[in-house]
C-alpha cells in the first residue's frame, strides 16, 4: 500500500507581521507529532496573512520566508510546502506556493494562475500560466492557491499529466467556505484524485476566516473536517486507493483537453 501522510496547519496568521508568523510556524509543528515522510503543508501567505502590500508580502533576495520552509524541512525530514511572495519586478509580485524537500532541495514552485481580481490582487500579483507537478515518496503531487479552486478545468491538465493528490493552499474567508468545502470535494471527485485544502483561521482588517482545512478522497469521502481555530491536522493519503479506483472507473480516459 502506498500511503502519504499530509500535515495541515492551519495558522491564525499574525497580520503582516513576519517574524510573528516564523515563530508561530515553528511552534505550531513543535507542539505536533510529524511522522518522517510527510508532506507538512501551510496556508497561502503563511508569512503576512493575505495582504496586498507588496513592501511587506514580497520577499528580498534573501528568500527568509523560503529559507524558513527549507529548516523545517531538514528539522522534522519532510516535505514542507508552504504560501509565499516572489521579489518585486517591474512593480509586480507573485503569489506562489513552494516544496523544499529534507536536503534543502526546490521540489516545485507553482505560481497562482488566478489572482482575486474581486480584492485587487491582480493589479499587485502577476497571474502564472501553467500547472506544476512535483514526486513525493512516489506520489506525484499537483499544488494550487485559493481562487484557482473555482475554475475547475485548471486541474485537468496536471490530472491528466499524471497528478494523484491536490493540494489547495488557501486565505479562503468564511463568508464563502461552504463553497471552498464543496469545490474541493468537487475537485476530487471529477478528477478521481485525493485532494487536501489547507486554510487559515482567524481574522485580518477587513476579512473573517472559519478554518474548514479539509481532505477528501478520490470518491470524495470527506477524511476530516477542521474547526474554526488554529490546529494542525494529519491525514493518511491512501494513494493505492486513488490508483485503484482510476483503474476500475476509467473516467478520466474521456477526458476532453
Amino acid at each position: 500500500m502506498t500511503n502519504l501522510s499530509v500535515v495541515s496547519v492551519q495558522m491564525d496568521m499574525a497580520w503582516q507581521d513576519i517574524e510573528a508568523n516564523y515563530a508561530k510556524a515553528r511552534a505550531l509543528l513543535a507542539a505536533s507529532s510529524i511522522a518522517p515522510g510527510s508532506l507538512i503543508v501551510f496556508p497561502e501567505m503563511f508569512a503576512t496573512g493575505f495582504s496586498m502590500n507588496l513592501s511587506v508580502t514580497a520577499q528580498d533576495s534573501s528568500r527568509a520566508s523560503e529559507a524558513l520552509l527549507r529548516e523545517l524541512a531538514a528539522e522534522y525530514d519532510c516535505a514542507v510546502m508552504g504560501g509565499v511572495v516572489g521579489p518585486v519586478s517591474d512593480g509586480m509580485a507573485t503569489n506562489e506556493a513552494v516544496v523544499f524537500s529534507p536536503a534543502g532541495q526546490e521540489l516545485v514552485r507553482y505560481v497562482k494562475q488566478k489572482p482575486f481580481s474581486m480584492s485587487g490582487e491582480d493589479k499587485k500579483y502577476r497571474a502564472g500560466s501553467q500547472f506544476a507537478t512535483f514526486q513525493w515518496q512516489g506520489v506525484t503531487v499537483s499544488p494550487f492557491i485559493c481562487y484557482d479552486l473555482r475554475f475547475p478545468e485548471l486541474f485537468r491538465l496536471p490530472v491528466a499529466a499524471g497528478a494523484e493528490l491536490i493540494v489547495v493552499i488557501a486565505c479562503w474567508p468564511s463568508v464563502r467556505s461552504e463553497h471552498w468545502v464543496r469545490l474541493l470535494q468537487a475537485r476530487a471527485i471529477e478528477n478521481l484524485a485525493a485532494v487536501v485544502g489547507v486554510n487559515r483561521s482567524g481574522a485580518e482588517p477587513n476579512l473573517k476566516f472559519d478554518g474548514r482545512s479539509t481532505a477528501f478522497d478520490q470518491q470524495g469521502v470527506q477524511l476530516f473536517e477542521a474547526a474554526a481555530e488554529e490546529q494542525v491536522v494529519t491525514a493518511n493519503i491512501d494513494v493505492a486507493a486513488v490508483r485503484e479506483w482510476r483503474e476500475s472507473f476509467p473516467a478520466l480516459r474521456d477526458m476532453q483537453l
